[in-house]
């Protein structure tokens, strides 16, 4: 049907060419009028075989390269939306890293000055201990420095009083002293 409808124009243009050629004085006419239908004829059977043969084709592949292209727009939307979305949730780990970073720094530092007090009072406690060592140490070494020194003085008291005696007791002193002291143990007085 559709050559039926792209041939009838060739026909009528013939037609009409056999037409004007049949009269001898319209040649100068029919050379006019030739000349403009030759090329109308011409554009005619192009559009025609273009339409027919060419358009389909370039269609086709007009229609191929849109899908195409909305095949990779389409791809490109979602990618896009994948990296807002992959962006969204690095954004939201990047502060929770933040947060849990800071909240690990101030429990560091609570740590660290929960320590700095548990070391300072363990501290202050062992200095106070060794302070109590210290006097204590000082009173047992005054309280032996004063017994040494009391020893000592004694000493010299009972070496005073034994040289003392020596020169003053005599050997009846000391018989009498011995007797007497027999007899205070034998009658249970000794003093």
């Amino acid at each position: 049907m559709r050559r039926a409808g792209a041939i009838s124009p060739l026909v009528v243009g013939l037609a009409a060419s056999a037409a004007l050629g049949a009269e001898p004085h319209a040649a100068a006419e029919h050379a006019s009028i030739v000349s403009l239908f030759l090329p109308i004829l011409n554009f005619v059977l192009f559009a025609v075989l273009f339409w027919r043969y060419a358009w389909p084709v370039i269609r086709a592949a007009l229609l191929d390269r849109r899908r195409t292209v909305e095949r990779e727009i389409a791809e490109s939307d979602r990618v896009h939306r994948e990296a807002e979305d992959s962006l969204a949730e690095i954004q939201a780990r990047r502060a929770r890293v933040q947060e849990e970073g800071a909240r690990l720094i101030d429990e560091l530092r609570a740590q660290g000055r929960q320590e700095r007090e548990r070391l300072i009072a363990a501290a202050r406690q062992g200095a106070e201990r060794i302070r109590a060592d210290v006097r204590l140490r000082a009173e047992q070494e005054a309280m032996r420095a004063a017994h040494e020194v009391r020893a000592e003085i004694a000493e010299r008291v009972v070496a005073r009083v034994a040289a003392a005696l020596r020169e003053r007791v005599t050997a009846d002193d000391e018989q009498r002293y011995a007797t007497e002291f027999v007899a205070a143990v034998e009658s249970g007085d000794a003093r």
